[in-house]
Formats: C-alpha cells, structure tokens, sequence
C-alpha cells in the first residue's frame, strides 16, 4: 500500500495546484451530474424530451466549438484560456439555475458545454509544463484519478439539497457548482508555469488545423483512441441496459458495479501510467486496452446462461476487466497523444485529438443500443470492433514510432503530416 500510495506523489508544487483546481472544477461536474436533470424536470418543468433535445443541440454545440475556443490559446496562452474558462462555465452554470423553459434551457446549456471540451487539453499543456516529459503520464494518471474524487464528493454534495427536493433547494445545486468553478479559477491563478512558446508560429491561423488535417498517422490515432473511449458508454448505459435486459442479475447491483469501477479506477489509475512513457509503451497500453475491451464484451455473453451468484460473479470479474481496459486507454491516449502533437500546433492536435472521445459519446448509446438488443450477436459485434482498433493501434502506433527523432537531431519531412521534432516529446 505504502508503494501504491507513493505513486501519487506529485512532483511540484505547480502540479499540486493544478491537482487541486481539477477537483474543484470536477466537484462542479459531479454537482451538475447529480442535480442537474432533477431541477430541469421538477423546478423547470421540462419533459424528457425537451431534455434530451436540449443537451443533444448543447453536445453539437460544444463539439463544433472545442477546436476554436482551444486555438485562443495560441493567442491568450493555456493558462489564461483556462481560467477564463472557468468563469464562463461558472457564468452559465448558474443562468441555467434560472432557465425558464426549454429555450432558455438549451441556449443556457449550450453556452455552458462551449466551456466543457477545451479544459482537458489545456491541462495536458500546462501537466507537460510542470512535470515534464519524464513525469507527464504518471502526473496526468494522478489528475484523472483526482477527478475521479471530484465528481464524487460533488455527487455526495448534492444528496442533502436533492433530499429537501424544493425548488430553491435544486437551484442551490446549480449555484454551488457555479461557485466551484470561480474558485477554481481562482485557484488556478496560484500557478506559475512557463509554457515555452514555438520557434515557428504558423504564419496563418488556420495552419494548425491544416496541418492536421493532412496528418494522417494522427487523424488514424484520434479515431482509434475515439473507438476505444467507448468503454466509458459501455460502463454508464450498455451495462444498465445489459443487466436490465438480458440477466436475472438484480437493478441493485448496478451500484455495486459502479463502485467496484470507481474505486478500481482512483487505486490504479497511477499505476498502470506511470511506466508508459514512450511510443512503444503508449502503443502498447492502447493494444492492451482494446484486447480488454473485446475479453468485456465476451464475458457479458456468460451472463445470458448462467444464474444467481454466477451471474453476480462474471459481472463484477467484466467490470474489473472493463476498467482495465479504461485506465490503460487513458494512460496509452495521453502519452501518444501529446508526443506526436508537434509543438508549433499542440494547441491544435490536442482539441482536435479530443474530439474522438467526443464522437464516442455522441455515436455511442445509440450503437450499444442496437448491437445489445441483439445480445450474443452484438456483443460478439463489439469485441471483433474492440480487437480491431487493438490491431489498428498497433499499425499505427508501429508508424508514429519511426518518425520519432533522438534527441537533438533536426527535424525532417515524413512524407506525411508535419515533421515531429524532439521539441515536441
């Protein structure tokens, strides 16, 4: 325990202050998680159409303007980007306690999730600036564990104010998490980093986005990495439908699960990080990941035969493989990622390389949603999906690796996509 508690041991202060941010901003996604839908249908007065129509056009919305608002940092810098930020969302994030109906409710919302894509990436950069290379994936498997905790304590938060269930209660929600993001920003404002710009800026401002675009290596890794972020839909809808529709394993159970995947998830997220710190460590975590993911899905076909403890059993042995997977994902994501995103356009690759994990949860319910209706067939579905982003990974990780420079020797032309420099690792 004493080892796996070293791993959290952050390397300066500035990753400390940034550690401490991102749980004050995760608290506000916690709160809004738990208390959000609640207000919409009691203190508004929405239906569940109105809702899910509302957050729909939001998700569109946040996903159009991720790139954009994350190339401002080329212009303002991550950190101040970051900050503000913080206090757009905290600005929406306490309008939409005062929604009126649906309209107000979707433009509200939309404007809060302009706030939502940007941040991950922005604290990718400021991670690399604080801990550097050698410590950026351990640093970062330390933020995704401390999130983790942020949006429990903001879920445990909003119990009491849930409980009282009066209108002013549930718009208290909304406000608290409106107040943890100004201290987040706030917080934020603590930190000193040097985040070195790059010698060549793109002469034009479109450059960055062009340049990925025509990065093919990259594009091919952000689609991957975007098919193996559906373990997060897996988790939060394909398992409740899974044990609703094709066990006889009980409703409750499902809590236990999510507990099992959570506390497996702030234990060892460090752990399975901390040594992937290279192309070939970054490959083989995702590989790793998607050959999890695919053993999942397998596991769930059990399930379909077996009965009571049985089904109990198998359930929470797939959830832990599930995880697995989940936390070799983020660990092979964050290290490929940021090493291959050359650093005259990191603002560019890192919001672009986002946007896969965005689709995943756009394009994911509806998929779970058909192939599990079609339960062995589609599961065996999503394995074979799984398996082959592990061998696409692969080709492609094989790809990034030999464009990889030692240190010191000069950038050269791939043939295609932008030269990758030792700047830029």
């Amino acid at each position: 325990m004493r080892r796996l508690f070293s791993n959290y041991a952050l390397p300066n202060r500035s990753a400390r202050i940034i550690a401490i941010g991102v749980v004050v901003y995760a608290t506000s996604s916690g709160l809004y998680l738990a208390g959000s839908t609640v207000y919409f249908v009691k203190g508004v007065g929405l239906s569940v159409a109105q809702i899910g129509t509302g957050l729909t056009i939001a998700g569109l919305v946040g996903f159009l303007t991720t790139v954009p608002v994350s190339m401002l940092a080329n212009r303002w810098g991550p950190l101040r980007l970051l900050r503000l930020l913080q206090t757009w969302r905290a600005v929406w994030f306490a309008a939409l306690a005062f929604a009126q109906d649906a309209v107000t409710f979707t433009l509200f919302a939309s404007l809060f999730m302009i706030s939502q894509g940007p941040v991950f990436p922005m604290v990718q950069i400021l991670i690399n600036a604080a801990a550097g290379e050698a410590d950026r994936t351990r640093t970062l498997g330390v933020i995704s564990s401390v999130i983790n905790v942020g949006m429990s304590l903001g879920a445990l938060a909003a119990a009491p104010f849930l409980s009282l269930g009066g209108t002013r209660a549930l718009q208290a929600v909304l406000l608290t998490g409106a107040a943890c993001c100004l201290l987040a920003a706030g917080l934020f404002g603590f930190l000193k980093v040097d985040v070195p710009e790059a010698e060549h800026k793109p002469s034009r401002w479109y450059s960055g986005i062009a340049a990925v675009a025509r990065d093919r290596r990259y594009l091919g890794l952000t689609v991957t990495n975007g098919v193996l972020f559906l373990h997060t839909v897996l988790l939060s809808i394909g398992m409740p439908l899974w044990i609703v529709q094709s066990t006889d394993a009980p409703a409750g159970l499902l809590s236990v699960l999510f507990t099992v995947n959570t506390v497996l998830a702030i234990a060892f997220q460090v752990y399975f990080a901390k040594n992937v710190k290279s192309s070939r460590d970054g490959t083989r975590a995702l590989r790793r990941a998607g050959l999890a993911l695919a053993a999942y899905n397998l596991l769930l076909i059990v399930t379909l035969q077996s009965v009571g403890w049985v089904t109990v059993a198998v359930l929470l042995a797939a959830t832990a493989v599930l995880t697995c997977g989940e936390l070799l994902q983020g660990a092979g994501g964050w290290e490929l990622s940021y090493r291959h995103a050359p650093e005259a356009q990191r603002t560019e690759y890192l919001s672009v390389f986002s946007l896969g994990t965005a689709i995943a949860n756009i394009v994911g319910p509806a998929l779970l949603a058909l192939l599990l209706s079609r339960e062995t067939t589609g599961l065996v579905a999503l394995a074979v999906l799984f398996a082959g982003a592990a061998a696409a990974v692969t080709a492609i990780g094989a790809r990034l690796a030999r464009t990889e420079l030692a240190p010191h020797t000069l950038p050269t032309d791939t043939g295609s996509g932008p030269a990758v420099t030792a700047d830029a690792h």
